[in-house]
C-alpha cells in the first residue's frame, strides 16, 4: 500500500503559513511541517491555468 512520489504534493497553508502534504490519489493531508520552510524532494503544487 505504497502511494507513488507524483502522487504526493505540498501546498503552503494560508492561515498557518507551513507546508501540508497531500495525497491527490486519496485526496487527504497526509501530514503537516511544525518547522518553517518546505518539504524536501516534495514537488509543490501550482495553480491549474486555464
Amino acid at each position: 500500500m505504497s502511494t507513488k512520489k507524483s502522487d504526493v504534493v505540498q501546498i503552503k497553508n494560508p492561515k498557518s503559513g507551513k507546508y501540508v502534504k497531500i495525497d491527490r490519489s486519496k485526496g487527504k493531508i497526509i501530514s503537516h511541517k511544525k518547522s518553517e520552510g518546505p518539504y524536501k524532494g516534495v514537488p509543490v503544487a501550482r495553480k491549474k491555468k486555464k
